[in-house]
């Protein structure tokens, strides 16, 4: 029953990356960023921010755990074709610094012509920088996959991800029911089949152990849940206190 899960999963990132050709006329953070310059609403800007209401109770699982085709191109080719899992705990906290960069020129970019006004889903579609754009932008965090592993961009500088987070912490403070990760340590044999199974490359036996099963980087994907042979972690969906 496990590696049912564990292939129905798999069959769902691969059909992300081959409708990614498709996919990124609807979602794309290169599309998000050009929208909001010309002040308006896209599809890009709608899948997140729907995206983010729903970072409130479940994490980054829907978003970047099942449904983002960027995270699924990197993860089949870091974890699946490579078998390279991101390991530079340092480099983590780039994100934030590229997060804040993104921020204050979105930010920048809605002052200077007044808010946004309007919306058009597929507007900047027709704009001749993406034929250039968006293949640089894909083959980029294809390229760091292979360079650093499975989802390196989604762990070391994916500005959506830090957004992510912060949905899902304010879910919790809130004390809005949401979906996390529980475990027993006790029950644990530390065969860290659960390390070996994280795409973003975390140390999950480390967390069991600490009994402390929350990282901003974990995407609440449940592959470490499949492998691990005594159940000792699982999903739960409460209020976390």
């Amino acid at each position: 029953m496990k590696n049912h899960k564990i292939r129905i999963r798999t069959y769902i990132l691969i059909a992300l990356v081959i409708m990614l050709p498709v996919l990124f006329n609807l979602y794309s953070p290169v599309l998000l960023s050009l929208g909001i310059r010309n002040g308006i609403i896209t599809a890009s800007f709608i899948v997140f921010a729907v995206w983010f209401i729903i970072s409130l109770f479940m994490g980054r699982s829907a978003s970047c755990g099942y449904t983002c085709p960027y995270g699924a191109l990197q993860e089949l080719v870091g974890k699946y074709v490579l078998n390279k899992k991101p390991k530079h705990v340092k480099a983590d906290k780039i994100r934030y610094i590229v997060f804040v960069f993104f921020f204050l020129m979105v930010s920048y970019f809605v002052l200077k012509i007044g808010g946004l006004k309007g919306v058009d889903l597929f507007a900047p579609n027709g704009n001749p920088q993406l034929v250039i754009l968006i293949p640089a932008f894909i083959i980029t965090i294809g390229l760091l996959s292979v360079l650093f592993g499975s989802r390196a961009f989604c762990r070391y500088l994916c500005p959506q991800g830090v957004f992510l987070t912060i949905g899902a912490k304010l879910g919790r403070k809130i004390k809005m029911p949401s979906l996390h990760l529980i475990s027993n340590h006790k029950d644990c044999s530390d065969c860290k089949l659960c390390d070996k199974s994280c795409p973003m490359g975390l140390n999950v036996s480390h967390m069991v152990k600490n009994n402390d099963m929350e990282n901003p980087n974990c995407i609440l994907c449940g592959e470490c849940i499949e492998k691990c042979p005594k159940e000792t972690i699982n999903y739960t969906f409460s209020i976390k206190d």
